[in-house]
């Protein structure tokens, strides 16, 4: 009987294609196949599969550029990637899960171990309705923030920047990659409006504006340690 989850993997080596996506419907997954990183960054956003195994080294797109623009799009963020590569140098892993990926294989693998590692990385899925640090609470659903319970009032464009930075909590964005989280590709939006929608949503906070901190050269930052004060030196 089928799990009805569905794989997509991006990989541009056919025979590895085709070995994985027999066994993994063989384990009963529902699989779709791309041999590029653009067809697969376009295949996430029309299927939205429940896991993605991706390739390093792909054509048009690389891997770590398909990770990275998967995990900076709130649409996507939360899809389990599990990144395939000949390469097996440590920096070379490290990168990889510094973008967000779930987990990282080094060529060659058994396919017994892949299916394994899937089951693990399907599993340990995050609970994708709310986000809460300390007193801050996002729900994802009714698109409200919530700090010791009391209701924020934050724009759509704040609610999405706060939750990009909250589903990620220590990792550094750019300005860049904000814009790209809460508009998409296509927004207008510069650099410097996002200075604007930060101060506010700092300004929303109060006592918990440290929540956010800015790092310097690079863009923001959500700090879950953060501390609760009169004044903050996040802003």
């Amino acid at each position: 009987m089928s799990n009805e989850q569905h794989i997509l993997c991006i990989e541009d080596e056919v025979d590895i294609q085709e070995i994985i996506a027999y066994n993994l419907q063989k384990a009963g997954y529902l699989v779709t196949l791309a041999d590029d990183g653009l067809k697969g960054l376009m295949l996430v956003h029309k299927h939205r599969p429940d896991l993605i195994l991706l390739d390093v080294m792909l054509p048009n797109l690389s891997g770590m550029q398909v990770c990275e623009r998967l995990k900076a799009d709130l649409k996507t963020k939360a899809i389990p990637i599990i990144m395939l590569s000949a390469k097996s140098e440590e920096s070379d892993i490290i990168s990889g899960l510094s973008l967000g990926a779930d987990d990282y294989m080094t060529k060659p693998f058994s396919q017994a171990e892949l299916l394994a590692r899937i089951k693990v990385a399907l599993r340990r899925q995050p609970n994708t309705h709310s986000l809460t640090i300390k007193s801050l609470t996002l729900d994802l659903n009714a698109y409200d923030c919530t700090l010791h319970g009391e209701k924020l009032k934050l724009t759509t464009t704040q609610f999405k920047l706060l939750h990009t930075l909250m589903a990620q909590p220590g990792r550094a964005f750019s300005r860049e990659q904000l814009i790209f989280s809460a508009l998409g590709e296509q927004s207008e939006v510069v650099d410097r409006n996002v200075d604007v929608h930060i101060r506010s949503v700092r300004k929303q906070l109060g006592k918990a504006a440290s929540a956010i901190e800015t790092v310097r050269g690079v863009g923001y930052r959500c700090n879950p340690d953060y501390t609760e004060t009169l004044t903050s030196e996040a802003w």
